[in-house]
């Protein structure tokens, strides 16, 4: 019951603030959530060693400061930026030798692997129609998400990925892009209805994606030994837990948009 509650709450509160918060606040949203995800990340990665989750968490939360008062276009640079100052600490502060180099990787991953791929969700608001797109996003990938789940705990029996994710079954991931792209859909037809769109091939790219995203944060926190990257969701774990299935489905769409022209 405490995962449905907390999902429905987070939902309608997520879906006012798409449709109707200024561009600020939804960017000042957006940093917030990266900026806890990015905490929950390098604590299961590197533990009690402070000063990597500080910086790593600092630099990752730039990123969407940048996209939101200069755009992508000033997003390479920046990252050249941060491996720098990785790479400094590792060298200056960083005393085990041994480690160093999977403190490099795991600092570099918080930056590039969540808060880049997730800031994009600022550039895609932006775009003609862009709350349509956002929600058009979180509608498909949430869907996954509740139909994969349900469906593979009354009829899975294959499993996915028995080693990073022993619960999820292939008839759960099929299940989840089927009820994604119903949902792509139905949407397409009262929202969008103006835009050529190929709604259902995009939705099942988007779910496969979505899947994808969420099984590389359960390698993740396989390999750290832990079931939740946080606990501050009841009923979901933590910050990333809920956003995982959105990191790659997020930049895919913009990219798409752009390329495509919609």
């Amino acid at each position: 019951m405490k995962r449905v509650i907390t999902g429905f709450l987070l939902g309608s509160l997520f879906i006012l603030l798409v449709l109707y918060a200024t561009a600020f606040l939804f960017f000042a949203l957006v940093t917030l959530i990266i900026s806890l995800a990015l905490l929950e990340y390098y604590k299961i990665t590197v533990g009690q060693e402070k000063g990597l989750l500080f910086i790593g968490t600092l630099l990752g939360a730039i990123v969407p400061v940048i996209i939101y008062f200069i755009g992508l276009r000033g997003i390479a640079g920046y990252l050249i930026i941060a491996v720098f100052f990785i790479f400094t600490y590792c060298l200056f502060i960083h005393k085990q030798l041994v480690s160093a180099a999977s403190r490099i990787g795991i600092g570099i991953l918080g930056v590039t692997y969540i808060a880049f791929p997730l800031s994009h969700i600022i550039a895609l608001r932006k775009l003609e129609h862009g709350s349509l797109w956002v929600l058009f996003l979180i509608l498909i990938v949430s869907a996954n998400d509740i139909f994969a789940y349900y469906i593979g705990r009354g009829i899975g029996r294959h499993k996915l990925s028995p080693v990073v994710s022993p619960n999820k079954t292939m008839e759960g991931a099929l299940g989840g892009l089927i009820g994604g792209v119903v949902v792509a859909i139905v949407f397409q037809r009262f929202f969008l209805a103006h835009i050529a769109l190929n709604e259902a091939l995009l939705a099942i790219f988007i779910g496969i994606l979505g899947q994808t995203s969420d099984l590389f944060e359960s390698l993740i926190k396989r390999s750290a030994g832990v079931k939740d990257s946080g606990h501050i969701l009841p009923g979901h774990g933590g910050v990333l837990d809920r956003v995982d299935s959105l990191i790659f489905p997020i930049p895919f769409l913009y990219y798409y948009l752009i390329i495509f022209r919609v």
